[in-house]
């Protein structure tokens, strides 16, 4: 089955057992070009060619602005230009996993005829409310980890992975010292940098004591320690995620744009582009350069696909 064989070639490439995330990812959006080979009669990979590939960027072009309609009726239904990069953007990595040669490779502003925008435009659903009755629904459904990474990732910033390796017993000696306390476990590309140290305040302090409490016996973290980040996604975070979204948040990474909205508010005073518009461009700027630095990005610039832009 093509489905499959596109699935064992990312395992390939990125390591059965590492890189759960992004092969997830992967996994997930490659199967709409496998359903498009498939109404395209191809059910070989050895018969995918360039002009397949052309007519997936085209076919991918047109849901920029309306449905597709195939010849059967279906419908496909209109996506984001993020998505469709996206999209892309897993359809080439695929196939350099298949053939590790890029002969293949798709242009994804060629095809699409538009750039991928960074820069957030939407309001953001990550209310600290509505990130505690998810953590409390998840408590009910005795899904500890879960709720603890919820809150941590919403009062810290932390990514899903940070939340799930982040050594607490340091953090809690680091918040009784200095009341602060530096994000520096399975951080993104093994980046560890001592700069990304968070103030605790009271929000922080909570979430920090409720995964020391719920973390499993004998364990720095979340994970125990017949565990594995893998595991934890599969057994845990994968039913958490549809609990959070029935509270409101649509993922976890907008608790952490959530966590960016908060950190951008309390240093202009005043709402966040998203909200309003900028008053002060120097305050502005040191704002975002805040936002990065907390959330673990070397670049301010990156805050705009958090807080938005100019």
């Amino acid at each position: 089955m093509l489905l499959f064989a596109f699935k064992m070639a990312l395992d390939a490439l990125f390591g059965v057992h590492d890189h759960y995330g992004t092969r997830r990812s992967h996994k997930i959006r490659i199967r709409l070009f496998a359903e498009f080979c498939k109404r395209n009669n191809i059910r070989d990979a050895r018969a995918i060619d360039r002009a397949l590939i052309g007519a997936y960027g085209e076919y991918l072009r047109v849901r920029l602005n309306a449905p597709f309609v195939w010849p059967d009726g279906h419908t496909d239904q209109p996506i984001s230009v993020a998505y469709a990069h996206n999209l892309i953007s897993t359809v080439n990595t695929t196939m350099y996993a298949m053939r590790k040669n890029e002969e293949l490779h798709l242009s994804a502003r060629t095809a699409l005829g538009v750039a991928r925008s960074y820069i957030r435009k939407t309001q953001i659903e990550a209310d600290i409310a509505d990130a505690k009755t998810a953590a409390d629904r998840m408590i009910a459904a005795d899904m500890l980890r879960g709720a603890a990474v919820v809150l941590l990732t919403r009062a810290w910033g932390m990514r899903v992975q940070e939340a799930i390796l982040q050594d607490l017993d340091r953090m809690k000696r680091e918040v009784d010292k200095t009341g602060s306390a530096a994000i520096l476990e399975g951080c993104k590309g093994g980046r560890v940098c001592l700069t990304r140290t968070i103030k605790a305040e009271e929000f922080q302090i909570e979430a920090l004591e409720f995964a020391l409490a719920v973390r499993p016996h004998g364990s720095t973290c979340l994970l125990s320690k017949t565990d594995s980040v893998i595991s934890f996604y599969r057994t845990t975070l994968n039913r958490c995620s549809r609990i959070l979204r029935k509270c409101g948040p649509p993922s976890f990474r907008e608790l952490r744009a959530g966590f960016a909205q908060d950190v951008y508010e309390s240093i202009v005073r005043g709402p966040s582009p998203l909200r309003g518009p900028i008053r002060d461009r120097a305050l502005d700027r040191i704002a975002r350069e805040e936002v990065a630095r907390m959330l673990g990005h070397d670049r301010y610039q990156v805050a705009s696909s958090y807080i938005g832009g100019y």
